[in-house]
């Protein structure tokens, strides 16, 4: 039995499973190296391998002793090495103008949080460079609604939602801001410069800080997978329209900056490209080899 994220559905069916006798494989860590590492312990009643998109995740099974092995990422090897960023422009139209990507979640309540502050910061930049276009993919037709309502509240000169399109825009843009969580992976394999943004409720985040659930100094996956800091991260007060623009200034302004990180970046998207499904593949294969009379 191959459960496939969803850990609040398939962790408890591989745990009946496995219990059944049956062999139970977890495609997909939760997000073990972010917050309450204590959950790999759980993860050895449900599943006898994990299959692991990012490197630093198996360590930290082995420290609970759990079956769990590193394949790699689909999107890395789905993503090309080199995008091609003047296609990627003409698709959208935008001809010879600069643009940046704005992405505020996929969740009307992560848009709500950082879609005022986005726009904020644009009509900043937009002072300082009045050309530079504004694009936000709306990942549905609810998302889409979202945008427009605060669009309608607060306009930003120079706008276009885009229906989808999302790796389009980030390739096409100069830079990228977006909220935490994947996108900043994809922008990363973009090779694109971006500034992570990460607002919870006040409640919340007392709550995840005053008993130390957070265990990493960084949450944005390309400073995590790099061991660096590589690109800004603004948390709870910190973002706000002023920082933010302030950090997104010198990825519109300096292309040797874009060119450096886009260096670092290919570096990591080859360490994550590893023909993710034949690796998934072989290791259930080797798992049914092992458990073999």
């Amino acid at each position: 039995v191959i459960g496939i994220d969803a850990p609040d559905f398939n962790l408890g069916l591989e745990k009946r499973c496995k219990q059944a006798g049956l062999r139970t494989v977890h495609f997909v860590s939760p997000s073990i190296w972010a917050w309450r590492q204590g959950r790999a312990a759980k993860m050895a009643q449900s599943a006898d391998l994990v299959l692991c998109l990012f490197p630093m995740e198996p360590p930290i099974y082995a420290q609970y002793g759990v079956n769990a092995v590193f394949v790699g990422h689909p999107l890395a090897d789905t993503i090309a090495l080199n995008s091609d960023r003047l296609q990627a422009k003409h698709s959208l139209a935008l001809d010879g103008r600069d643009a940046l990507a704005i992405l505020p979640g996929s969740r009307l309540s992560e848009i709500d949080r950082l879609l005022p502050t986005f726009i904020g910061a644009g009509r900043l930049l937009h002072e300082e460079f009045p050309q530079l276009q504004f694009l936000i993919p709306a990942a549905n037709a609810a998302c889409r609604s979202s945008i427009e309502r605060h669009l309608r509240e607060r306009p930003l000169p120079n706008t276009r939602i885009l229906d989808g399109e999302t790796q389009t825009a980030m390739v096409a843009s100069k830079a990228v801001l977006l909220a935490s969580g994947t996108a900043t992976l994809e922008a990363m394999l973009c090779k694109r410069p971006m500034v992570v943004c990460y607002k919870i409720s006040p409640v919340t985040y007392f709550i995840v800080k005053r008993l130390g659930l957070i265990k990493v100094s960084s949450y944005s996956l390309p400073n995590v997978l790099s061991g660096e800091r590589l690109i800004p991260e603004l948390m709870q007060d910190a973002c706000n329209p002023q920082a933010v623009a302030q950090s997104l200034k010198p990825f519109i302004d300096n292309d040797s900056l874009a060119d450096a990180l886009g260096a670092r970046f290919l570096e990591i998207h080859l360490a994550l490209r590893k023909n993710a499904a034949r690796q998934a593949a072989a290791s259930v294969l080797e798992l049914l080899d092992s458990r073999r009379p």
